[in-house]
């Protein structure tokens, strides 16, 4: 199968420069990986200029396609950015598209993969997307396109029950499936380290709204005796409570803030600290819960953010009711027996061993996508009624 996707901080990850990088990127980048390794071909549609910045020796294929920062406001679209990703796809010849996060990028893949007569797949990434609150954030005219190509969704994916009955609701018949994150274990993976050597509680995410820095600022200060590490950056547009929240922490004695940690030290971030907490106010499935797990290292969550309730059902931390529980976990897990401690951590990279292999989930995602690929190739003859409706109102 020939899979195409789009995703323009993905060279940034692969170069693992100083930029901020969301869930999806490294997720994306992972399944492209995944699904080489099982024998399938897979592409990225990326900015301009992409090649020459990540250089040779990666494993996945980048396609060039528009310089993001030129352009007419909205008018680029219609003469710039999607006449290149249609040249694009159209010399790639793919089976499928996919695209993830919400966006007028979703409307251009969803047109693009119209035009070419495949089925266009868009990635659920969060609670907002899948529930809607994602509008707040959107400019009318996004909010519109996003619209437009979810309907126009050969099918969806998404990383958890909650998103998938969400989406159910807005759109029944479509094919929903839940694929839950994968993460790499290596094969050759460190053993965790005992609580003796973990010195501190780790926070890592980009400083932006959804967030909620404020809710870290209020726990560093409640446990002074805690020592913090908050790993991150601000992202390109920062809310005022945020800013006033990472100022604020900054000022406080058991709290550092090392800045940007770069993917290659992330591990040793995670498996030196006692514990990750997150403080969210929504996510789908994070990342970093993951990659926290294959270092032996507990989640402290709240129970809106626990994705189909892993942390819960599988004892890898504290999935808290509310704010104050959440800051109450904080305090009972750093003072946890070392030898309570030690069994915890060594469950955390079981469970993230057996259940969140890359390999897994490249056969779940195919699973998905082999059936829409199959029916776009039919003869127009053996199509349903509903099938051949759904093309000429996409046309």
């Amino acid at each position: 199968m020939r899979i195409l996707s789009i995703e323009f901080s993905i060279p940034y990850l692969l170069k693992d420069d100083d930029h901020p990088i969301g869930g999806w990127a490294v997720q994306l980048s992972i399944w492209l990986r995944a699904l080489e390794n099982a024998g399938h071909e897979t592409a990225l549609l990326t900015w301009k200029g992409a090649l020459a910045h990540v250089g040779s020796g990666q494993q996945i294929k980048l396609i060039e396609t528009y310089d993001p920062a030129r352009g007419v406001r909205v008018a680029k679209y219609f003469y710039s950015y999607i006449p290149k990703l249609l040249a694009a796809a159209r010399a790639y010849r793919p089976d499928v598209m996919i695209q993830g996060v919400c966006g007028v990028q979703t409307a251009m893949m969803a047109f693009v993969a119209g035009q070419l007569g495949i089925p266009f797949v868009h990635r659920v990434v969060n609670d907002k997307d899948a529930d809607e609150r994602c509008k707040i954030g959107l400019r009318s005219y996004e909010w519109l396109a996003y619209s437009w190509a979810r309907n126009r969704a050969a099918a969806l994916l998404c990383q958890n029950e909650y998103q998938r009955e969400q989406l159910a609701a807005l759109y029944p018949g479509k094919p929903i499936h839940i694929v839950h994150n994968a993460v790499v274990v290596a094969d050759d993976a460190p053993v965790p380290l005992p609580r003796a050597q973990r010195r501190y509680v780790a926070w890592l995410g980009v400083f932006r709204y959804g967030k909620n820095l404020p809710l870290l600022f209020r726990i560093a200060r409640e446990h002074p005796t805690v020592t913090f590490r908050v790993a991150g950056m601000p992202d390109r547009i920062v809310d005022q409570p945020t800013l006033d929240a990472v100022n604020g922490l900054r000022q406080l004695p058991n709290v550092e803030m090392v800045g940007y940690v770069r993917r290659a030290d992330v591990h040793r971030f995670l498996s030196e600290a006692t514990m990750l907490l997150c403080t969210s106010d929504f996510e789908g499935f994070s990342n970093v819960f993951l990659e926290a797990f294959v270092a032996g290292t507990p989640v402290m969550t709240r129970r809106q953010v626990d994705p189909d309730s892993i942390i819960a059902r599988h004892s890898l931390g504290a999935s808290a009711e509310d704010e104050l529980a959440l800051s109450r976990s904080v305090k009972t897990f750093w003072d946890m027996d070392a030898n309570e401690y030690d069994a915890l951590a060594r469950r955390c990279q079981i469970y993230v061993k057996a259940n969140h292999s890359p390999k897994v989930k490249a056969r779940e995602l195919i699973a998905a996508l082999t059936p829409l690929v199959a029916q776009s190739k039919c003869p127009v003859s053996s199509r349903r009624p509903d099938q051949m409706a759904s093309q000429s109102n996409d046309a």
